[in-house]
C-alpha cells in the first residue's frame, strides 16, 4: 500500500470512530505494522489540514489520535450535530468491505464473526453495500452511496 492510500485510510477510520484511535490499530487497519509508518501517516496528515487552515483538526491526546472540530467553529455548527446513520458496528463491518471490494459474506464472517450478517443487513438497508449472490455466500461491494457520503472515487 503506498503512503497516499494509507493516509486516505488512516482519515477515514479518524473521520468515522466514535473513540481516539491508537497507532496500534490503525496499523492493523492499513495492514502495516511498523508503528514508524503509521505515525509519520498521521503526521502528514495533520499537517494538511493545519497548511491548509480546516476547521477540522487531527489531535494527539494520550497515545491516541482523533479528528474533531476546531473550538472557534463549534458555537457556528453545534445546532447541525446529529446521531450516526450507521451503528458503530456496522461501520467496522462496512470498513472491511471498502477495504475488501467485493468480499465474500463468508469471508467477512471468519475474520469479524457471525455479528456480521446483522451489519450486513443494515448496510444493504440502509443502501451502502450491495450484496449478490455468489455461490453458497455472497460477494459485497459499496455502492455509489458509500462513495458520495464517505467521499471516496
Amino acid at each position: 500500500m503506498d503512503e497516499t492510500e494509507a493516509e486516505k485510510i488512516i482519515e477515514a477510520a479518524l473521520f468515522m470512530s466514535s473513540k481516539p484511535l491508537a497507532v496500534a490499530e490503525l496499523g492493523k487497519l492499513i495492514g502495516v505494522a511498523a508503528p514508524g509508518f503509521v505515525s509519520q501517516r498521521l503526521d502528514s496528515l495533520k499537517a494538511k489540514y493545519d497548511s491548509a487552515g480546516s476547521a477540522i483538526e487531527i489531535a494527539f491526546e494520550e497515545g491516541k489520535y482523533y479528528m474533531r472540530l476546531r473550538s472557534e467553529y463549534v458555537n457556528y455548527v453545534k445546532d447541525f450535530a446529529q446521531t450516526g446513520e450507521i451503528t458503530k458496528h456496522a461501520l467496522r463491518t462496512l470498513a472491511y468491505i471498502s477495504k475488501s471490494e467485493g468480499m465474500r459474506k463468508s469471508q467477512l464472517a471468519d475474520k469479524l464473526g457471525s455479528a456480521i450478517y446483522q451489519d450486513v443487513a443494515e448496510l444493504v438497508e440502509k443502501g451502502f453495500v450491495i450484496q449478490k449472490k455468489s455461490g453458497r455466500s455472497s460477494s459485497l461491494s459499496t455502492t455509489p452511496k458509500f462513495k458520495a457520503y464517505f467521499g471516496t472515487k
